[in-house]
């Protein structure tokens, strides 16, 4: 559950910061206030360390994820 807020909250600044939308258009697509979208965006602006540490992590998911597709894979072919 985690692993999918923070991937929402990614999304949330990347459209924010990224994409230039305006905080009340991303706050109505996300169902969340405005001063929540302000909240996240203000956040990720003032602890990049936190947000290198949950790219890490990501990272690290995604490379076991790999790993263990790649192994499948190579059972279902032999």
């Amino acid at each position: 559950m985690t692993e999918i807020k923070n991937q929402l909250n990614l999304n949330i600044i990347h459209e924010v910061k990224n994409n230039g939308r305006l905080l009340s258009d991303v706050a109505k697509q996300y169902g969340l206030s405005t001063k929540v979208v302000y909240q996240l965006v203000r956040q990720s602006e003032q602890q990049p360390a936190s947000r290198t540490i949950v790219l890490k992590s990501e990272i690290t998911q995604l490379r076991n994820k790999i790993r263990r597709l790649t192994q499948e894979l190579t059972l279902m072919t032999q």
